[in-house]
């Protein structure tokens, strides 16, 4: 069934009708509705739609596609299993953004290394110049099928009057608006007009239709950029350039650096074939930049010493500040505050300073190299120590005024940033590691670990521990949570703070008007859990 349809001659046809079918689906799971089961499962729908049309140009499966479908999946998923907000605003950008570099590194036009800024930049093309060239191929499969009764002529006529209609629309608005300025009567007459058009759009479907259409346009542009794209006259050259040279050079037989061969281009056609990413090897092929390894010590050695000094007159009071013992002039909230955002913008620049040293030095030999890693080692434990510091005050402000979103996040962050470090410390010593694609695979894993900590009933756990401790407590806050902590809130003031119970009853109206205004659609297990726990806490 599936080879017909890659075979057909319908194919863009049914292409477009079926990118309709999921606009409709699209518009019945979002439209004047919040994303809740709605979300995993239009994912789920729209790598289908791409797998089934696009199946001629997926490149061989492998486990880091395995990877990031169960990523994208997992952070679908959150949409039903957490009720987070700032989390949910970010993964409704993230997750769109993951999908449109998986799918280009599957079924792009270049066939990118994951692991390869350049993805971006093909995710990109594909996104704009690719899907909006293919806008007229909509409107001419529209006036194909249409015209199918018609004769050439005619369909030639009908499709040049449609282009038409549609590149007057936009003169039409700026010539009409100047001639109602012009001339009071005519504008008189225009007048009802816009009363016409607003009880139009409030017709009951009509919105929808209008979602619809704009939907699957971009739906089928979008794939069917992945099908036919467009080989820029540049790189038409460009491999001209290198064919011709393969031809004339003599190369001696090396199969362990052989690419697979560039499709051939048939000029004025677009190509289906999948465009490897070769560059042209000539005799004047160019060494990939590096930088001059003494330039780079000289570099590490003057930072070292700055973060050195800066270590040691930290150690005085670093280590015994978890146990109050701070400089006699800060107390605990101006220690906490104190270079806090300082230090973490340095570990960042000497992260960046880590990578530039690592991916981008040339070798100097056998002596050069024990003195580059010992100088890089000195630079990570630099970073990692002034990380703890930051780590340390951290800690001493949250327990002088609580827990928080923002508190919490730092934390993780803090704990990102301490992973790399450990695999750049790693790298110094393993140089075959690959540091790029170990900390995009670790940079995902932290964030889907973030999504699935339970951020709210954590930062409740430890705003009740803190209460134990001290007995302060902020309710308001508590109350303000989502709904993933609930459960546990109201097992605290049953047992401990009867006066969180008012706070939390309150939030029942909430959680009582979005059940009613929504639809299965909508569905989140933990606002059907924070209902249920409530209602029952009223019932007592």
């Amino acid at each position: 069934m599936i080879d017909k349809i890659m075979a057909s001659p319908n194919r863009a046809l049914i292409t477009l009708l079926s990118a309709l079918m999921l606009a409709i689906i699209h518009q019945y799971l979002f439209y004047g509705k919040e994303p809740g089961v709605s979300y995993p499962i239009f994912v789920i729908l729209f790598y289908g739609f791409m797998f089934l049309f696009a199946r001629d140009r997926i490149r061989p499966l492998t486990m880091i596609n395995a990877f990031v479908a169960g990523v994208v999946l997992m952070l679908a998923l959150t949409f039903l299993l957490y009720d987070n907000k700032p989390l949910r605003i970010l993964n409704f950008l993230v997750v769109p953004g993951l999908i449109i570099l998986h799918m280009t590194y599957l079924v792009g036009r270049k066939q990118r290394q994951w692991w390869n800024i350049g993805l971006i930049g093909t995710a990109l093309d594909h996104m704009l110049p690719q899907s909006i060239r293919h806008w007229g191929t909509v409107a001419s499969i529209v006036v194909k099928t249409g015209g199918r009764g018609l004769g050439k002529t005619k369909k030639t006529v009908a499709f040049k009057v449609f282009i038409g209609l549609i590149a007057s629309v936009p003169i039409l608005i700026v010539v009409v608006a100047l001639l109602s300025s012009a001339d009071g009567i005519f504008n008189q007459y225009l007048s009802g007009f816009p009363e016409w058009l607003n009880q139009l759009t409030l017709t009951p479907g009509l919105p929808r239709v209008i979602w619809i259409l704009i939907a699957g346009v971009l739906l089928f542009s979008y794939v069917w950029g992945f099908v036919q794209p467009l080989q820029y006259e540049a790189e038409k050259r460009e491999n001209a350039h290198w064919k011709n040279g393969a031809a004339s050079a003599v190369i001696p037989r090396d199969h362990t650096l052989e690419a697979p061969p560039v499709n051939p281009i048939v000029e004025g056609k677009v190509t289906n074939q999948i465009t490897a990413e070769v560059p042209p090897y000539t005799q004047a092929h160019r060494k990939p930049f590096k930088l001059d390894p003494i330039i780079v010590g000289t570099m590490l050695l003057v930072i070292n010493c700055v973060y050195v000094l800066f270590v040691l007159v930290q150690f005085s009071y670093l280590f015994g500040a978890g146990e109050g013992h701070l400089p006699s002039d800060l107390s605990y909230a101006e220690y906490a505050r104190s270079g806090f955002v300082e230090l973490i913008l340095v570990t960042g620049i000497n992260f960046f300073i880590l990578i530039i040293a690592l991916q981008f030095t040339r070798s100097s030999g056998k002596i050069g190299s024990i003195v580059h890693q010992v100088l890089l080692f000195v630079l990570v434990g630099c970073s990692a120590i002034m990380l703890y510091s930051a780590f340390i005050r951290l800690n001493l402000y949250e327990q002088a005024y609580g827990y928080t979103y923002i508190r919490f996040l730092v934390h993780a962050f803090m704990i990102f940033l301490a992973l790399l470090l450990l695999i750049a410390a790693l790298r110094i010593r393993y140089t075959s590691i690959p540091l790029i694609r170990w900390y995009i695979v670790l940079s995902l894993t932290a964030y889907v670990t973030v999504n699935y900590v339970g951020m709210d009933k954590r930062i409740a756990e430890l705003n009740i521990a803190r209460y134990h401790q001290t007995g302060i407590i902020d309710a308001s806050y508590l109350a303000s949570l989502s709904a993933d902590a609930v459960p546990l809130l109201r097992e605290f003031a049953q047992r401990e703070y009867p006066n969180l119970k008012r706070e939390m009853l309150d939030r029942q109206a909430n959680f009582d008007l979005g059940e009613a205004e929504s639809s299965w659609t909508s569905f989140n297990t933990a606002r059907h859990r924070a209902k249920l726990e409530l209602s029952k806490w009223r019932m007592e």
